[in-house]
């Protein structure tokens, strides 16, 4: 059997605390127990529903930028 075209093997990395904790806040993105809110015109449609920790007291988004035009 042949080789060719295969990358050679390498050692496997080690898995630290650090990538343990990235992942576990990798994770808490899939928690589909959170609250969620609509945003008002939206008909309650799925582009008008947003995770709540995802806007501020305001309603305005967290993250990205708020005032594109």
């Amino acid at each position: 059997m042949s080789n060719e075209g295969q990358l050679p093997a390498q050692e496997p990395l080690e898995v630290t605390a650090e990538h343990h904790k990235k992942a576990e806040d990798v994770m808490k993105s899939y928690d589909d127990s959170r609250p969620t809110v609509t945003l008002p015109g939206s008909n309650g449609t799925v582009s008008g529903t947003a995770i709540n920790d995802w806007l501020d007291g305001d309603g305005k988004p967290r993250y990205g930028e708020a005032d594109r035009t």
